[in-house]
């Protein structure tokens, strides 16, 4: 027997670099689960990206505005708020002093100190951790182009941005560690409140900053335009002086920059090891114990009901409780007194409107919507009493409705105080929408969490980020409702109760087999899945009408294109959807006959609708217009006849309504969804509609081969005459 190796911090970081590489991986590689890392990882490219077009675009700005001196000013005060944001959120989260993580039951095995631990993980987050590469590498990377510095100055930039998230890290850890060592566990609680409030601040004043540049970015240069001394000796400084040396030709300067960036990091970095070590004297495995920092329940007032659960428990957890409180009115009021202004913001009975709403929105994204997460380890109780699940869920959609409903009617009725003065019709009507889009909201959070959740897995949270962004998604069409005209506010509260209708009926179905990991993995088209495509479809359909109204020559060019490309990208998700769920079991001819067909009877109707039109005056239409067309027009089917239309079907076959209910029940629904996704996108005409409801009644009889064959035989004709649909 030869003793174990010392598990020192060198190798502890080797072990946690290598194990969540390979998680990730793993993560990547995995098929078949609800969620994977691919999305959260093409996410993070996106937003980093679209980080470097930005802050480029706003520091050429600052570049062509003032001199070197004031560059590196600006460069400075952004990077040092991004780096105090990151170690704000980083420090507000207790997550790695508390048991129960992976990395954690793993080191509480070991003989492993605490200042060994928290130099290890340090080390591991500083090439693991994407805070750092999200906000900080993306800001050096945008000011080496606009600067026009060499590739090997990208690598600078990636150095530096190490460098910052190890120092962040560590003083992060020393600061949780301290926290948890100094203040007694009565008081803990109270503690990581303020620290989470701190948080929230120093993200809101990140916000405000970074709209302020790429709202004005010629202001921040002119106020930097003589840097006052004591920025020379900020973290920002350090952090933007290499790169600023290289910008001035002075390459002694980077490595003196680089250097005492270095050694302000290696301070860091013995300071936590010292204050993990100070604390470790007492022991670190009880010190961040869940159970270490549990109140004394009160005494109960009444009994605990499935509707008041969750409210009990918010407002027993006072961090979670801040959170629900204090974060929204943070971000809204980061619109009203930084991003927008709040003349801006209470300028008309709309603008009031939307800012209601989404109060109401973060409120229900950081409440209802986290349920299941809470539930994870006790939602076995609610499937075992006697009463349907939906009841249950309904009792806490509506506690939680009377939440967020009321904070959008209080907050709403304060700012009609404020506003110029509106006709009294049209604010009780804003009000109604708003107060009755909020409390739907809550109905749809719990729905979309339920739907969600695999309770099978213990590794994976029960509400992932997934949930979290199509939960947004699904929130910003009612947007529509509260700012369009009247058609577009009725198309668009059509689409939104369908769509918290599916939600709803495939979340309670779904809540019903979380448990059941087999069954989870049973393939289905849902029609929650169908709805979404279908919103996104409409939502895209808008802003590209919106956006080509004012397009001319080129850029019209552009945005037709834009928009082919994203019908085709629906089209082909709602395909893998369409394969994946496999067939519906209705028996049919066969798809080309079915085909063949219905692009007669399209054709047909086509010339009938476009008699008397006449040819267009002109060269005939390009092939270019053709054969874009006919992809678009394919494209739209697949998405509303074959996903959506399809869906219904398989909703209905399940009702045993008979077989032409089972048809046309659907075809009717997917008609009237479809024309109201043509009322919200602006482009309602008569021929539209006609096609729309032709190409639903071909699916009804043919499915999806049938309504291609109809939308082409119309459109062809349609060209054909010189008519553009």
């Amino acid at each position: 027997m030869t003793p174990a190796p010392r598990l020192g911090a060198a190798r502890l970081a080797r072990l946690l670099l290598r194990a969540r590489l390979r998680s990730f991986r793993n993560g990547l590689r995995l098929r078949g689960r609800v969620r994977t890392p691919l999305l959260v990882a093409t996410a993070a490219l996106l937003t980093a990206a679209a980080y470097v077009g930005l802050f480029a675009q706003s520091f050429a700005v600052v570049v062509a505005t003032v001199g070197p001196a004031a560059q590196a000013a600006a460069l400075a005060t952004v990077a040092g708020l991004v780096a105090f944001g990151s170690w704000a959120a980083k420090a507000a989260s207790s997550e790695a002093l508390r048991a129960g993580s992976p990395e954690n039951e793993f080191l509480l095995a070991r003989p492993i100190t605490l200042g060994t631990l928290v130099a290890g993980r340090g080390a591991a987050d500083a090439l693991t951790d994407p805070m750092g590469a999200l906000f900080l590498f993306p800001v050096l990377f945008a000011a080496s182009l606009v600067w026009g510095l060499p590739p090997l100055a990208w690598a600078l930039a990636a150095v530096i941005s190490v460098l910052v998230q190890l120092g962040i890290s560590m003083l992060a850890y020393a600061a949780q560690v301290a926290l948890v060592r100094v203040i007694p566990a009565a008081h803990r609680r109270g503690a990581w409140v303020a620290m989470r409030l701190v948080s929230a601040l120093a993200l809101a004043a990140l916000w405000m900053v970074g709209t302020g540049v790429l709202r004005d970015p010629a202001g921040l240069a002119r106020r930097w335009g003589t840097p006052p001394e004591w920025l020379r000796w900020t973290p920002g400084a350090f952090i933007a002086a290499p790169l600023g040396a290289w910008a001035r030709g002075d390459r002694a300067g980077v490595v003196t920059a680089l250097g005492r960036l270095a050694l302000a990091v290696a301070a860091l970095v013995a300071l936590a090891i010292a204050v993990a070590r100070r604390a470790g004297l007492g022991g670190w495995e009880e010190a961040g114990a869940s159970w270490a920092d549990a109140a004394a329940a009160p005494p109960a007032a009444r009994p605990i009901t499935a509707g008041n659960k969750d409210l009990r428990l918010i407002v027993r957890d006072r961090t979670q409780l801040m959170v629900l409180i204090a974060m929204p009115a943070i971000f809204v009021g980061v619109q009203i007194f930084g991003a927008a202004g709040w003349t801006w913001s209470t300028a008309s009975l709309v603008r009031v409107s939307c800012l209601s709403y989404s109060l109401a929105l973060y409120m229900a994204t950081i409440g209802p919507l986290t349920h299941m997460q809470a539930e994870r380890r006790a939602f076995w109780i609610l499937r075992a009493v006697p009463v349907p699940l939906g009841r249950l869920l309904a009792a806490k959609a509506r506690a939680w409705a009377a939440i967020v409903g009321g904070t959008a009617a209080v907050t709403f009725c304060a700012l009609v105080l404020l506003m110029p003065p509106a006709p009294w019709a049209s604010v009780v009507a804003a009000g109604v929408l708003v107060t009755g889009g909020a409390a739907a909201m809550s109905f749809l959070a719990v729905a979309m969490a339920s739907g969600g959740a695999d309770l099978s897995d213990d590794q994976s949270p029960a509400v992932g980020p997934t949930t979290i962004y199509a939960f947004l998604l699904v929130g910003g069409l009612y947007n529509l409702v509260l700012t369009g005209d009247a058609a577009t506010r009725a198309a668009g509260l059509l689409l939104y109760l369908f769509t918290v209708a599916a939600y709803w009926r495939d979340g309670v179905a779904r809540a019903e087999i979380c448990f059941d990991a087999e069954a989870m993995r049973v393939p289905r088209l849902r029609l929650a899945d169908a709805a979404t495509l279908a919103l996104v479809a409409a939502l895209a359909g808008r802003g590209l009408a919106t956006a080509a109204a004012g397009a001319r020559g080129q850029a019209l060019g552009l945005v037709l294109g834009m928009g082919l490309v994203l019908r085709v990208g629906l089209a082909a998700f709602g395909l893998h959807l369409l394969r994946r769920a496999g067939p519906a079991g209705v028996r049919r001819p066969p798809a080309v006959l079915r085909a063949v067909a219905a692009s007669i009877v399209g054709a047909a109707a086509g010339w009938a609708l476009a008699a008397g039109a006449g040819r267009a005056a002109g060269a005939p239409w390009p092939a270019g217009v053709w054969l874009g067309a006919a992809v678009s027009a394919a494209a739209d089917e697949v998405v509303w006849r074959g996903v959506l239309q399809g869906a219904l079907e398989r909703v209905a076959a399940g009702r045993r309504l008979g077989p032409v209910a089972t048809r046309m029940l659907p075809a009717a629904a997917g008609a009237g969804l479809a024309v109201a996704a043509l009322v919200l996108g602006g482009a309602a005409s008569g021929a539209a509609i006609a096609v729309q409801i032709l190409a639903a009644l071909a699916a009804a009889g043919a499915g999806l081969p049938g309504a291609l064959g109809a939308r082409l035989g119309f459109l062809v004709t349609r060209l054909a005459v010189g008519v553009f649909p």
